[in-house]
């Protein structure tokens, strides 16, 4: 859990904190400087110096972020990569490892394979271990729909309800399944929220239609 919060809100934040006491320097000695170019002597405005070079540092800094900003990818070497600085992208990786060669183990199956302890991988590594597959889950509109319940790995959700849909391949040898995405998506889908029949809150009352 702890790694979690680390990935989701501490890094981000101290990387938004960082970028603006950084804007800020910038910014006070960029102030000073011009301060240290004025000359009060002069009251015409077209005639004080400190202005021009201030138009000129904003168009310059404009030109350059536009500059950058209209090359096509791959174009900028280092820049364009996930990580400019370090060795770990922003967003993280919830999954301490990357997947094993054993997990596609032995002869592929299906997903009526599934069951409890599996172990499901996505793109980036262990993503969740299997609760139970639920069949005929009532979820909105009343759509029934076969879902996974599991439980995230490496400080993830502590409950995710997958859909069957999302299993590209299943090893029943290894006891591994594979996920169709990349391990910090589940929010995105939705997975972390409970189908409509499962909720632990107050249904919304229903409108009649007529």
């Amino acid at each position: 859990m702890g790694r979690y919060i680390a990935v989701r809100w501490i890094r981000p934040a101290s990387v938004a904190i960082v970028a603006a006491l950084l804007t800020g320097f910038g910014i006070y000695l960029i102030g000073h400087l011009l301060l240290r170019m004025s000359d009060h002597s002069v009251t015409q405005e077209l005639q004080r110096k400190e202005l021009w070079i201030g138009l000129a540092l904003t168009v310059g800094i404009l030109a350059i972020a536009s500059f950058l900003a209209s090359r096509p990818a791959g174009a900028l070497g280092p820049l364009d990569r996930p990580v400019a600085i370090g060795k770990t992208p922003i967003s993280g990786e919830l999954n301490s490892a990357t997947i094993p060669l054993t997990a596609k183990y032995g002869a592929e199956g299906t997903v009526a394979d599934l069951a409890q302890g599996y172990t499901l991988y996505a793109r980036n590594g262990a993503f969740a271990e299997i609760i139970d597959v639920m069949k005929s889950v009532e979820d909105i509109g009343g759509v029934q729909r076969t879902l996974i319940y599991a439980k995230g790995l490496y400080g993830g959700q502590t409950e995710l309800w997958i859909p069957i849909e999302a299993v590209s391949g299943v090893y029943p040898e290894s006891s591994s399944a594979f996920l169709a995405i990349a391990g910090d998506e589940a929010e995105t889908f939705g997975w972390n929220r409970p189908p409509l029949s499962f909720s632990r809150t107050e249904r919304p009352k229903e409108t009649p239609l007529y």
